[in-house]
Formats: C-alpha cells, structure tokens, sequence
C-alpha cells in the first residue's frame, strides 16, 4: 500500500513540476526586433530597380519586329 501511494505522489507532483515549467516557458519575453539596417535597404533597393529595368528591357525586346535578335543582342551584352 506504501508502495502505492509513493508512485501516486511521485505522479502528481511530476505533472505539477510539468505543469509549472511548462507555463513558465511560455511566458518567455519577446525578443527585441533588430535595429534598421539602412545600408541593406538601399542594396535590396539598387537590386529591385536594376531588376525592374532588365524586364523593362526584355519586354522590349521580345515586342520588337525582330524580338530573337534582340534578345540575343541583350544575352550577348550581359555576358560582356
């Protein structure tokens, strides 16, 4: 009978000690959001824009009457 109740107490108090830790952990604090990287901000701006151009270019270039030619002439520039 001892035997018994020494298992149902070490069971409750574990769920207890589970319980507890487990409502501590989730009111961790937020993390604090990283400062403004403004040299990043204007490289991911630099690389949209000249982005935007090279699809500017290429919609031009397939429109155009001869839109293989121009577009191989687009193909060889870049590999230059």
């Amino acid at each position: 009978m001892n035997e018994l109740i020494t298992i149902v107490v070490s069971l409750v108090f574990g769920l207890l000690a589970f319980l507890v830790g487990k409502r501590k952990s989730s009111k961790s604090k937020p993390e604090p959001k990283p400062p403004e990287n403004k040299a990043a901000d204007a490289a991911m701006d630099s690389v949209k824009e000249a982005f935007e151009q090279e699809v500017d270019r290429i919609k031009s270039a397939t429109d155009g009457d001869s839109a293989a030619t121009d577009l191989a002439d687009l193909g060889n520039a870049r590999r230059r």
